[in-house]
């Protein structure tokens, strides 16, 4: 994921928070909000709950990787923050991955 495209204001992320819609699963939590650019940003966001420095880096690297497998497939000109729950770490990639997808279904942002 390229840095141009990841959202790091912190002005942005509690704007998305507030007054974006909020989707949740076992592992991760989305919120969305429209941006009016022809461009998604994304934040990943792994609070100590998740665990030490490592394991919330580790978190936020497999979020990451598993956008990057979606991107494709995402409709353009939203503002996504992803939160990692501490479960994260317990589940295969492909589960992640999955459960990713499935946020992102129910948000209405997957192309038909």
């Amino acid at each position: 994921m390229k840095r141009s495209s990841r959202l790091s204001k912190t002005n942005d992320i509690d704007r998305v928070r507030k007054k974006g819609r909020s989707y949740a699963n076992k592992h991760i939590v989305l919120g969305v909000l429209s941006n009016q650019i022809e461009e998604n940003r994304i934040a990943v966001i792994a609070g100590r709950s998740v665990g030490n420095a490592v394991q919330r880096n580790l978190a936020k690297r497999r979020i990451r990787s598993a956008c990057l497998s979606l991107q494709e497939c995402i409709d353009k000109g939203f503002d996504l923050v992803i939160i990692a729950k501490k479960q994260l770490l317990d589940v295969d990639y492909s589960v992640l991955r999955s459960s990713l997808e499935m946020l992102f279904i129910r948000a209405g942002l997957m192309k038909d």
